[in-house]
């Protein structure tokens, strides 16, 4: 062979034919020392075998022996693709900025932004590749990725819906199966699941992503299912621990915790390189083992899982230059409110459920959902939502609320109102039940546009609900890092206390307060309580909280599982297991906010 082209196109033909073209491109460099096309095509040839170092290292030597703008983007690709972003933006960032209608170089920027913790810059380059390729699936992918690690639901599903998955890969359909996941569209991505494994019958993640979301729609059959057939399949050590981490939650569905044990704490010692994976089977393993008294191994897990997951960079803005949750708290309220008319639009004002968060606001909705006259639509932002539009408005919040006048709340109200209208459609005249834990703070904004709204204060052992927090995988980028660690969590909860008892004497509005621990001690008192507070009437079948909860197809919170049981006191006190390991100085801190709940340390 007398030419690159010819070496280039033997090996074509040697691929296609099904053997390996790597002999024919190490003669090629040898007759060709460092031509960048031979060093690109092993490059590609090492990256497609998993050799991603190898792959590298010839991308590098290619960008080396011709700077052009196609080798940069391959180099920072890959990189991007070995989990260096920092390295990726240095490759990458000139020539972004020198060719920004290249929509794959904007692309790859976009990827070493993200992977850098740079939001706004990510989507402002994905948003250009976009506007020179919006029929891109990638690009919309990893757009709705961004707005996704930044809260921005509707935008993410805004580019989610423009995507069509009969016209996807495999691995973009299993890309959009996992967004719909974490946007909470579980009910689209259970048949999106399905159709992918259908069509790629031997694609192991999409099996385990399959039971994923049958587990998490309460189909433990459906998941067993999925199980059984990943793992007639030939895995690699990550799937096989994947198989693992499913099959511990089955276990614990079913309540053999020993089983779960087992298999999740094999799947935590696995060697996998994925810090999210690893950190949400740390919480797995440390509820499981919490279940079966061993609880020293289970703080160690929980300590372990937040260790993993606080070294990810995630300096995600989100909505909080808008809606800065601890201004919220600090702001002060001066209680001169609107007059307590009745709203021109005859809807009636909701009964609005709130709490800190694990405090049993599920249960309660759960509860009231079921009630004839009353309707709930899970846990969604949209009084957040009215307050953000309230303060692009210009109105300053909650200073501003002492002359809202009657059109500007009539607009927030109409603007609630048709959120909720496209999830409850056809409400009739039925109440809704807006049930969001931390809507606690925004008590003012209820009081000045829901003037004869029910407010049902969830409350629980401070201790109890910290600890709860602490088990759980809990992310928010409108509360930053607050459930990142034990202290943390303590400090949100020291500042919702204390805002509270600020609150409460200016409020002026009918609050319940129904603690978690005469719900389940006795839940016939505390259920009448209810009854009675919001005018309906009461029978037994408010103490069935879990037929109803097993009737509907998704709960979108983190006791989804929980509430399908009866009502127990299995959680009652669990913060004494774990005393001996809370941080004394925590404790100091946390102690008057204890008593100033109800609640005491004995």
């Amino acid at each position: 062979m007398t030419t690159v082209e010819q070496y280039l196109t033997a090996a074509e033909q040697t691929l296609h034919q099904g053997r390996s073209p790597l002999p024919l491109l190490e003669a090629a460099l040898v007759a060709f020392p460092e031509h960048p096309d031979v060093l690109s095509r092993l490059a590609v040839d090492a990256y497609q075998r998993g050799a991603m170092p190898e792959a590298i290292a010839y991308f590098e030597r290619a960008l080396a022996a011709a700077e052009t703008p196609g080798n940069r983007c391959n180099l920072a690709m890959a990189l991007c693709d070995d989990g260096r972003f920092a390295a990726a933006l240095a490759v990458i960032r000139l020539i972004s900025e020198q060719l920004p209608e290249d929509p794959v170089i904007q692309f790859t920027a976009a990827r070493a932004w993200r992977g850098t913790g740079d939001a706004d810059r990510a989507w402002q380059a994905i948003t250009r590749a976009l506007a020179t390729a919006p029929d891109d699936a990638d690009f919309r992918l990893l757009r709705a990725q961004i707005a996704v690690d930044q809260d921005h639901w509707d935008s993410a599903l805004s580019d989610l819906d423009a995507v069509s998955p009969q016209r996807l890969s495999p691995f973009q359909h299993f890309r959009l199966c996992g967004l719909l996941m974490q946007t909470g569209q579980f009910t689209r991505a259970l048949p999106e699941y399905r159709a992918l494994v259908g069509r790629a019958p031997g694609y192991a993640e999409a099996w385990l992503g399959l039971a994923g979301a049958c587990e998490r729609a309460n189909d433990l059959e459906g998941m067993q299912d999925a199980l059984t057939r990943v793992q007639a399949l030939r895995l690699n050590p990550a799937q096989q621990a994947g198989v693992s981490q499913m099959q511990g939650k089955l276990a614990s569905r079913r309540n053999d915790n020993d089983t779960a044990c087992r298999f999740l704490g094999a799947a935590f010692e696995a060697e996998v390189p994925d810090p999210l994976w690893k950190s949400q089977v740390g919480f797995d393993y440390g509820q499981s083992l919490d279940k079966v008294g061993r609880h020293a191994e289970a703080w160690q897990a929980f300590n372990a899982a937040h260790a993993i997951r606080n070294r990810i960079k995630a300096d995600a803005a989100g909505d909080r230059q808008a809606l800065d949750f601890f201004t919220l708290l600090r702001a002060p309220v001066s209680g001169h409110w609107p007059a307590l008319a009745a709203p021109a639009d005859q809807r009636p004002d909701p009964v609005f459920v709130v709490g800190f968060p694990r405090s049993g606001t599920t249960l309660l909705e759960q509860i009231l959902d079921a009630r004839d006259g009353l309707v709930s639509f899970d846990e969604q932002p949209y009084l957040p939502k009215t307050l953000l539009a309230l303060q692009q408005a210009g109105i300053d919040y909650p200073a501003g609320l002492d002359a809202l006048d009657a059109d500007v709340r009539q607009r927030l109200r109409d603007y609630y109102f048709t959120q909720t209208e496209a999830r409850v459609p056809v409400p009739g005249n039925r109440r809704l039940v807006d049930k969001n834990p931390l809507n606690w703070a925004r008590l003012p904004l209820i009081r000045a546009v829901f003037p004869q709204s029910r407010i049902i204060l969830a409350l629980r052992h401070p201790c109890d609900v910290i600890l709860s927090c602490y088990m759980q995988n809990l992310r928010s980028t409108v509360l930053g890092g607050a459930f990142s660690d034990f202290g943390s969590i303590a400090d949100l909860y020291i500042a919702m206390a204390e805002y509270w008892q600020a609150l409460q004497p200016k409020l002026d509005l009918p609050v319940l307060v129904s603690r978690y621990e005469n719900l389940v001690q006795d839940p016939e008192r505390s259920t009448r309580e209810i009854a009675a507070f919001l005018d309906l009437p009461w029978d037994a079948d408010w103490l069935d909280n879990s037929t109803h909860a097993r009737s509907k197809a998704i709960i979108h919170t983190p006791s989804y599982a929980q509430v399908l049981q009866p009502l127990n006191t299995k959680a009652l006190g669990r913060w004494r297991y774990y005393r001996p390991y809370f941080d004394a100085a925590v404790m100091a801190r946390l102690e008057p906010a204890i008593s100033l709940m109800g609640y005491t340390l004995d």
